[in-house]
């Protein structure tokens, strides 16, 4: 791998969570409000030199909300990760809070997007080899119909079948705590935490695993129709080798693309789906801090969340490196 490519794709990064800093400045100063006003009104006794301090800390003029000095700040503790002390509770640093809430959040994102790349790309396979017979009509229309629902549509669809009509699953997972599991991991615990994250995991995979189904059908169908893969049919390759060996590994360079575009629409279903099941991580701690205006704690947590996407999305470039030796890194 060239060194000059590599370091290339990292500092488009850093441009790229550079650039989501500047959008999240602007976007929540241009809100109501401004992040020192909660921690203003939990002080027991607000004197105006306590006031005035408050908006020192936060480097905010009161009647600039765009003063240079408040991006300064603000710059300063998204890049050192000090993201200060949560507003609604003066003894809880924001930092704590999303180091506690972002596994929860991690763990639904990591296993839907591997499961659904694991599960979606066999089926698409398969889809495109059963081209012309009777059953991929109905596969087809299946796929693009679960496809099509909405996240918080297909949770609550979930969560009424499994939680409701059938109780397998609990009906909220807000009291479960992951750390003893993860200082001490056991396989009892290792069920219990299978069995409070199936269903926002599973809301993921059926809509996900459909899209990966259909968009490889696709591409399969028109890789089938190359030359290559007509001279390997003339030499007598078996149906399988011509499947996984020759056509399934060209279609899944564009493939590892549509993944890559995917996993901001992931990241943004693991934290609507830990709202709808009332899991502990990311996107519980957004909401209950969006009811309360709670600026600071919501710059961090959407500032982390775009770090998450943007370290999985410049990963695809090396994965086409791997599926396709002419593409450089």
């Amino acid at each position: 791998m060239n060194v000059y490519l590599i370091s290339r794709k990292i500092l488009q990064a850093v441009f790229l969570a550079l650039f989501v800093v500047v959008i999240l400045y602007v976007l929540l100063r241009l809100m109501p409000g401004n992040p020192a006003e909660l921690y203003i009104r939990n002080l027991k006794h607000p004197t105006k030199a306590a006031i005035n301090s408050v908006y020192k800390m936060y480097g905010i003029n009161p009647n600039n909300k765009f003063a240079l000095s408040s991006f300064i700040v603000y710059l300063k503790q998204m890049l050192t990760f000090h993201f200060g002390y949560n507003p609604a509770e003066l003894s809880q640093s924001i930092y704590s809070m999303i180091a506690t809430a972002l596994p929860y959040t991690l763990i639904i994102f990591g296993v839907a997007s591997i499961g659904s790349f694991a599960f979606g790309i066999p089926l698409g396979i398969v889809t495109a080899f059963i081209r012309g017979k009777r059953s991929e009509g109905p596969t087809l229309v299946t796929a693009t119909i679960l496809n099509s629902i909405p996240f918080f549509v297909m949770a609550i669809i979930v969560y009424i079948v499994f939680a409701v009509y059938y109780p397998i699953f609990p009906l909220a997972a807000s009291h479960y705590r992951l750390g003893p599991f993860l200082k001490s991991p056991s396989f009892s615990g290792f069920l219990v935490l299978i069995h409070y994250f199936t269903m926002p995991i599973l809301t993921l995979l059926i809509i996900e695993i459909m899209g990966h189904l259909i968009t490889m059908r696709s591409i399969m169908v028109s890789v089938l129709g190359e030359d290559f893969i007509q001279t390997a049919k003339a030499k007598g390759v078996s149906q399988s080798s011509i499947m996984f060996h020759h056509a399934a590994r060209n279609a899944m360079v564009p493939e590892s693309t549509r993944m890559a575009l995917e996993f901001a629409l992931l990241m943004s279903g693991a934290v609507i789906t830990g709202i709808i099941f009332e899991i502990p991580g990311m996107g519980v701690l957004l909401y209950e801090n969006i009811l309360i205006e709670n600026y600071p704690v919501i710059e961090a947590c959407l500032f982390i969340l775009a770090l998450v996407v943007i370290v999985a999305y410049s990963s695809i470039d090396f994965i086409h490196a791997w599926l396709d030796p002419r593409v450089r890194v």
